[in-house]
């Protein structure tokens, strides 16, 4: 094993003068025999935001003879300068330029990967396609290559309640913490108060553009798959909002593609859940000893994709283990494959048409939805996977199979097409497949939603016709899972999915001509067990302790006399000390997100987030308050942002915003 040195903080200077903070593993005689370098660029502080799964990840890499860099982002954490949006022109030059610094310096032999979960891995796809020259393979996690429909803003042309979640959430974690007073030469107290002042509101501008135009064609690498040469492997979870992008990466890209999905939610293999976990480690270095020292150990030649074929479970908001198989598929679409339609009828599912027509028409509750789980598993603490499907299926449209005479091995992604008219101009599409238990329970496989404005364009949506009958398709979210022998499948149809999408202007009702209406299911009854995968069941531990527990709270409740329902949630992430940093912090957000059964235009989501964060002699609190609501016309945000040292308010900013609707 090589021993490892550690850089805790330090500077690399930008082309503009900005200096980005850094901080480093490097192979201790890396000057005498350079080594190649993997990077992670990311907004979510060095120092204590990412510090636990880097001090494991990132030290035991470098331990295989790699550099390990990780910088923060021009005006996060330590770095100079100002952020101005995620993915920006200048996000990008600046990666670009660090890639050129890193590929400079005396410890680096040149040869750079890429890496990153969630923002590092959107950034790293991204940057790969303006393709600087050191940059010679990448790892991207959980990421993106459609920042329109497949990312945490939109889906399917619906508002996603996480659009303002993720700014609030963002504001708090990344953007608006001090910098830390030990680490920076200047007054910390007027650089953070400077960036505050310049700091920009991000769900108002993410609101602002309901289409998919130029600002979210730029960074969406699926505008043009061949710019991107380089090796790529992309990783994924079951679990976790952004499983798609595997499937579209190894189907578009023209260079060397690997892929690997787990059961797992928005984490790295080595430290997620649900088990089982991998050494992802030692996966990772295989790709890059294959890509950045040219050793031949084969990787290119294995299957393209492996992945993990769940068996069927009951329904939960956590699971600790998700039994299963890893399956592995020579390339993508798999030759494996056989696509089995079901047609929907009055009598339920069945694998035959039936006669004659037949006309369903559904009206859900704006309710409808409140089992669905997260769009993203991962970001909170915990009961975020979708529960018992009964209560949102008794809002909706809901076809059943015969018992199964045999097991059904889903692999890949369901689509839906649907013969339709809505009685008003715009309307949402939500289609669910479960697992229906002997003893009734019901468990969500996948899902899919569709502004039905956005029926042929995210780019161009156009409003309904009232009762005229559309021919409509949807696909819905990838998944592998085994319905088994004695269960039944399920489709349920639904108009809304409250609070995952925010609910279209009009309370519209969807008619079907069943005849018409169809779901083709990808089927592999012969998977081919993959045996390769690195297992790995060491506890996820950090350098620290703790000093407040954490606390979650997940409450559903009904106001009998408004008819409002809410949903409550508390996440106390506890308050933690981190030895590396030789500081603490408590990060804690309050959401209700509650709406009328029957009219749309009641909705509301209203956040409050708090961090707590110092040591003594620098105690800093931010305090942030998000309030979204809207009529038939306009969507309206109010916003609050506070600062305090030692207790004392030292900054406070407001924002009114009235942001106009579009098919939305």
């Amino acid at each position: 094993m090589i021993k490892v040195e550690e850089i805790h903080h330090d500077w690399l200077t930008l082309p503009d003068g900005t200096r980005l903070a850094f901080r480093a593993w490097l192979p201790d005689n890396a000057v005498l025999q350079p080594v190649p370098a993997i990077l992670e660029f990311l907004p979510y502080r060095k120092s204590d935001g990412t510090v636990v799964r880097d001090e494991i990840t990132m030290a035991q890499t470098a331990a295989q003879g790699y550099a390990c860099v990780r910088v923060d982002l021009r005006g996060c954490g330590e770095s100079e300068g100002f952020f101005d949006d995620e993915y920006s022109p200048q996000e990008l030059q600046d990666g670009c330029d660090v890639i050129a610094w890193i590929a400079a310096q005396d410890w680096c032999d040149g040869n750079l990967g890429m890496v990153g979960i969630s923002w590092g891995g959107f950034n790293s796809l991204q940057i790969a396609a303006l393709k600087p020259p050191a940059l010679k393979a990448i790892i991207t996690q959980c990421s993106t290559d459609d920042r329109y429909n497949r990312d945490i803003h939109f889906e399917g042309g619906c508002l996603l309640n996480d659009n303002m979640g993720w700014a609030a959430f963002f504001w708090a974690y990344a953007q608006a913490r001090s910098p830390d007073p030990l680490l920076i030469e200047q007054d910390w107290k007027a650089v953070w108060l400077d960036r505050l002042k310049n700091m920009p509101q991000l769900a108002t501008p993410w609101l602002s553009h309901q289409t998919r135009d130029e600002y979210w064609q730029h960074g969406s690498v699926c505008e043009d798959y061949s710019a991107i040469e380089l090796p790529v492997y992309a990783m994924g979870g079951w679990s976790d909002g952004y499983r798609d992008t595997v499937f579209n990466l190894l189907s578009h890209l023209s260079g060397p593609s690997k892929g690997l999905i787990g059961p797992w939610a928005h984490k790295y293999p080595n430290i997620a859940f649900p088990n089982p976990k991998i050494d992802y480690v030692k996966e990772s270095v295989r790709w890059w000893d294959r890509w950045l020292k040219q050793i031949d150990n084969k990787i290119d030649q294995e299957p393209a994709l492996q992945y993990y074929l769940q068996d069927s479970v009951a329904p939960q908001t956590d699971y600790d283990f998700r039994a299963g198989t890893w399956v592995s598929e020579p390339n993508w679409p798999s030759p494996n494959t056989r696509l089995q339609t079901w047609h929907l009828s009055a009598q339920g599912l069945s694998t035959e048409q039936q006669q004659p027509d037949h006309s369903v028409s559904i009206c859900s509750p704006q309710t409808t939805g409140l089992e669905g789980g997260s769009f993203c598993v991962g970001i909170r603490i915990d009961m975020e996977q979708p529960g018992d499907q009964r209560a949102d299926d008794a809002g909706s449209l809901v076809f059943d199979s015969e018992t199964l005479s045999e097991e059904m091995p889903i692999a890949g992604q369901i689509a839906a097409q649907f013969a339709l008219s809505s009685d008003k101009p715009q309307a949402n599409l939500v289609v669910r497949i479960s697992d229906v238990h002997p003893n009734g329970e019901v468990t969500r496989i996948t899902y899919g939603v569709l502004n039905l404005t956005h029926r042929d364009s995210h780019e161009t949506p156009e409003a309904l016709i009232p009762d005229h009958e559309y021919d409509v398709s949807i696909t819905l979210n990838a998944m592998a899972y085994v319905i088994p022998k004695g269960h039944k499948l399920r489709v349920a149809v639904s108009t809304a999915y409250w609070p995952l999408i925010w609910p279209n202007s009009e309370q519209a009702t969807l008619s079907f001509n069943t005849q018409k209406c169809s779901i083709t299911v990808p089927v592999n009854r012969h998977p081919t067990i993959s045996e390769n995968i690195p297992a790995y069941d060491k506890p996820v531990t950090f350098d620290g302790k703790e000093l407040a527990p954490s606390e979650s709270k997940r409450v559903i409740h009904k106001d009998y006399k408004t008819g409002i329902t809410t949903m409550e949630t508390r996440e106390d992430f506890g308050r933690q000390f981190y030895e590396s940093a030789q500081s603490d912090i408590q990060f804690i957000m309050d959401q209700q997100q509650s709406v009328h059964h029957s009219d749309p235009l009641s909705a509301k989501n209203e956040i409050k987030v708090q961090v707590d964060m110092g040591r003594e002699g620098w105690r800093t609190t931010i305090k942030g308050h998000y309030l979204m609501t809207c009529d038939k016309e306009n969507f309206y945000l109010k916003v609050q942002w506070q600062a305090y040292q030692d207790q004392t308010l030292i900054f406070s900013k407001d924002f009114n915003d009235t942001i106009k609707r579009n098919f939305i």
